[in-house]
């Protein structure tokens, strides 16, 4: 039994889910494929999930959202709509119609969960008119059980061995088809497992069943050494140890989720990076042999940083408990800090920046120290990096702070010289 995993560019339209069936058609194992919400419709559903928690009008973005996916069921089946879609719509109207709760994550599980829902059940239904292979519709928050940590959740994983054991049997059914990203509670409340979970989701299945490996289906070649929208000579990585590509997710490369390798690394699980445009090329296989370590430079860029330097309020250095002060304050925002540096009056970090958050720390910040910050920043992380690596991504920047270990520099750089106007820069 194998996993297959994906992802939104990969059914973002009626071309892409013929192509992903063409490619399970092809595939000789028993598969569970896990599918991700189609094209960028996660983004979507947040929009309509901070307006309708704002008490703002959110008909339009709906609408577009609703067209959207009408427009891919009236290609794939020829403009007559399959009764078991007839209520696609029906559970996520019920629920905007309804008052928000106060607590934004729990609200952000429930309404932001529908896109791998309806993608699931589209694709579903496209293989069922095709009858050219069994193919079950599981409903993974019944099998993935999950605390109740909303918008990060954590798994259960003696339940959800036992759940997807009795589920995924292969009795009845060749192919299952379930969603990624996202999960249950003990009372059957909605959760999911971070953004961009849906591979995390390919993993822990593997786990638990056992499988052979996992192909995660992507819109590039596999793992590249640079985003190539960012470095246009970007080149693929033939191979990678498990080591290797939880450094890299580590520090953002986005082409698997952070989560991904663990669970296959703890049952040397294989898994591949393919390009669904190409399904006959090889990708990138991530494996346990030692053999695969890759050692040319990774180029892993982290756009719309934030870059804050507190010094004490009164004259003195960095002392202990301003620093516990400091991550007291980040732990409390749920903020993940990407750099730190510190010298002996001030301490820098380095921080996605999201402007309430943003103005919510600073502000808190200004009651104990003196705060500078630079919005607008990349955060460049070179792996396995030679000085002439460090030099291609320094010029034309103006770096703010460089670090290196034996393997890895980061850069953090300002990108655009325009700041927000409400910002103080360094």
């Amino acid at each position: 039994m194998i996993i297959y995993k994906f992802g939104g560019a990969s059914i973002k339209d009626a071309a892409s889910v013929k192509k992903m069936v063409q490619i399970v058609q092809a595939t000789q194992e028993p598969v569970i494929i896990v599918a991700s919400a189609m094209g960028k419709t996660t983004n979507k559903l947040e929009s309509i999930l901070k307006l309708w928690f704002d008490k703002q009008n959110f008909d339009d973005e709906l609408k577009t959202l609703i067209d959207y996916h009408q427009q891919i069921i009236a290609e794939l089946f020829d403009n007559t709509i399959p009764g078991n879609l007839n209520s696609l719509y029906g559970d996520l109207l019920d629920t905007l119609r309804t008052a928000p709760s106060l607590d934004y994550n729990y609200e952000y599980d429930r309404i932001v969960s529908f896109g791998e829902l309806f993608s699931t059940k589209i694709i579903s239904a496209y293989f069922n008119r095709l009858k050219s292979l069994n193919v079950r519709f599981i409903d993974i928050r019944k099998v993935i059980i999950t605390d109740r940590n909303f918008s990060n959740a954590s798994v259960m994983y003696d339940l959800t061995k036992r759940f997807a054991l009795e589920t995924f049997v292969f009795k009845e059914a060749s192919v299952y088809i379930t969603q990624g990203f996202i999960g249950g509670t003990t009372n059957n409340q909605t959760t999911t497992l971070g953004r961009e979970g849906s591979d995390y989701t390919a993993a822990i299945l593997a786990n638990v069943c056992n499988a052979q490996k996992v192909v995660v289906w992507k819109d590039v070649p596999g793992i590249m050494n640079a985003d190539p929208a960012w470095m246009p000579d970007a080149q693929k990585i033939e191979t990678l140890t498990y080591d290797e590509a939880v450094e890299l997710t580590y520090y953002g490369a986005k082409v698997i989720h952070p989560k991904t390798i663990k669970p296959i690394q703890e049952k040397a699980i294989p898994l591949w990076v393919k390009s669904f445009l190409t399904p006959e090329s090889k990708g990138t296989l991530i494996s346990g042999t030692t053999a695969s370590q890759y050692v040319k430079p990774v180029y892993i860029r982290k756009c719309n940083q934030m870059l804050i330097s507190v010094r004490p309020l009164q004259p003195g250095f960095i002392s202990q408990s301003h620093i516990s002060m400091l991550f007291d304050l980040i732990t409390d925002l749920q903020v993940t800090v990407h750099l730190t540096q510190m010298s002996a009056a001030t301490f820098t970090i380095c921080i996605d920046y999201k402007k309430e958050i943003a103005e919510a720390i600073v502000g808190k910040l200004q009651n104990h120290f003196h705060v500078r910050y630079n919005t607008n920043t990349d955060l460049i992380t070179i792996r396995n990096y030679t000085q002439d690596s460090i030099e291609l991504i320094n010029k034309q920047r103006k770096m703010l702070i460089e670090q290196k270990t034996r393997k890895t520099a980061q850069i953090v750089s300002i990108k655009n010289e325009d700041t927000d106007p409400a910002m103080e820069k360094i």
